[in-house]
């Protein structure tokens, strides 16, 4: 099958399983910006679904609360950080006439910001 063949949920995912093959990632899912679910690919899961979909939600009202209180205008990215050094990133953007969130799950002393720029890149071009 090739990949024009593939859905755009299928060539997501696709390139997810790329880049957590490549083991620069451990989990990432692209959710609405209701918290629904759009596409995922992990290899364990550390966090499950249903917190990363709380999290992702959370972090989407602070966005907005940034905004409104802080004149801090569109976030695009938050990061949380832990003292055995694993992040969870969330990443804001327009995607499918919406907002979404990719949220992605790196391990220690690994880069992330090159691989994520490619991947909002194809959904962003998937989506239209």
């Amino acid at each position: 099958m090739q990949k024009n063949d593939l859905s755009p949920q299928q060539q997501i995912q696709q390139f997810m399983d790329e880049i957590i093959e490549l083991g620069h990632y451990e989990t990432a899912y692209l959710f609405s910006d209701e918290g629904l679910p759009l596409a995922h690919s992990f290899t364990k899961e550390v966090v499950s679904e249903d917190r990363l979909v709380e999290m992702s939600v959370l972090f989407q009202e602070i966005r907005n609360m940034a905004d409104v209180m802080g004149g801090i205008s569109q976030i695009r990215e938050l990061i949380v950080e832990g003292n055995n050094k694993r992040r969870i990133i969330f990443r804001f953007f327009s995607a499918f006439d919406q907002q979404v969130i990719l949220a992605l799950i790196i391990p220690p002393k690994k880069s992330y910001r090159g691989f994520t720029n490619k991947l909002i890149r194809l959904i962003q071009k998937i989506s239209k």
